[in-house]
């Protein structure tokens, strides 16, 4: 482990070098690299994540670029995964990155889950959330789900070894789910990079046991307004 690299988080009070090896040891895979995906990855592989399994099977489109912070205009066209791999090899060639450039489901999807200590859910429709859901219930994996649309997102975390969790059908009535997508109606690029970065910050603190689960972050950051729910099985 570089010392020096790490140096500020070795600094905090309760962070040693054996919960620096805690986020150098861990797995996260990540589903959907765009405006919520790119963000979190960026800030994972910087703070030293050892593996990173990046799984998309879009291609980066001009209208990514704003929020969609990983990417450059030359990778425009190609595949995000593999986009986002380059980029954060280029930035920490410590962090172990496997990019995923098709679609998964079944058997496998639940052994890719199986394989990671923790799972981040930043795909953009209910269906593909509700199987990643059940392939980390299935598996008992640690699972942290995070929406951005217009100026508003949510964040939110389970620990499905304990079998008091909640999940993700808990608690999506509560989140954003109408018939409409980015594209449609759009995100402030800001917003994305916001609830990307507290996805990230939301992983690291489960890798090092410092979450608190089943609390939903709702914010409307139009209007600068923070609330916490509190989720129930």
């Amino acid at each position: 482990m570089n010392k020096l690299r790490y140096q500020n988080h070795l600094s905090l009070e309760n962070f040693n070098q054996e919960t620096q090896e805690k986020i150098s040891q861990a797995c996260i895979t990540i589903f959907g690299i765009g405006g919520l995906g790119s963000v979190c990855s960026l800030y994972l592989s910087n703070a030293g994540v050892g593996k990173m399994n990046l799984v998309d099977f879009d291609t980066v489109d001009e209208t990514n670029l704003p929020r969609q912070i990983i990417y450059r205009p030359d990778q425009v066209g190609t595949n995000k995964a593999l986009a986002a791999s380059e980029t954060l090899s280029a930035l920490n060639p410590e962090t172990n990155i496997s990019a995923i450039s098709e679609r998964i489901t079944g058997d496998s999807l639940e052994k890719l889950v199986n394989e990671s200590d923790l799972v981040i859910d930043a795909t953009d429709n209910l269906s593909s959330r509700l199987k990643i859901n059940d392939a980390c219930r299935s598996t008992k994996t640690k699972h942290v789900i995070g929406t951005a649309i217009r100026f508003e997102g949510q964040v939110v975390s389970f620990d499905h070894a304990k079998d008091e969790s909640p999940c993700l059908k808990s608690v999506y009535s509560l989140m954003d789910e109408r018939l409409e997508d980015c594209d449609g109606a759009g995100v402030l690029s800001t917003v994305a990079g916001t609830i990307g970065i507290l996805i990230a910050n939301t992983a690291l603190k489960a890798i090092i046991g410092k979450e608190k689960y089943n609390e939903m972050l709702v914010l409307d950051l139009q209007h600068n307004i923070i609330q916490k729910v509190s989720v129930k099985k």
